[in-house]
């Protein structure tokens, strides 16, 4: 009579499941997180644009020989192939002799925003 040996080794069914489950769990993760990536680089993206068009509109702001009225207003105005919302405060200071302007512009799509404050002779 002859003795079979039951030596064999390898992964149970079970095993097996349980490494896969592992693995679609951590896959899942990293899509996930680049997901989640590339979400935030276009908010970066609306926020750096917000700021730029922040600093053009400070620009046209201060050298513009008139002062601008004091009080609240907005506007909407295209850069870069998008359209921004830009809204703008302007009060006076503690010296008469300057304005506070503060603006703030947000993107067309709502995501991201950029504030920007300067001062400049009121006369």
């Amino acid at each position: 009579m002859s003795v079979v040996e039951n030596n064999q080794r390898g992964f149970t069914l079970l095993e097996m499941l349980v490494a896969l489950s592992i693995i679609s769990i951590a896959a899942l993760t990293l899509v996930r997180l680049d997901a989640y990536a590339v979400r935030t680089a276009g908010d970066l993206d609306e926020s750096t644009m917000a700021g730029i068009v922040a600093q053009n509109r400070a620009v046209e702001l201060w050298t513009d020989p008139s002062p601008p009225t004091i009080g609240a207003s907005a506007g909407n105005v295209a850069n870069a192939g998008r359209n921004w919302r830009v809204e703008q405060r302007v009060a006076k200071t503690a010296d008469d002799s300057l304005l506070r302007i503060d603006l703030i512009v947000r993107p067309e799509s709502g995501r991201g925003q950029a504030t920007l404050t300067i001062i400049r002779p009121s006369r």
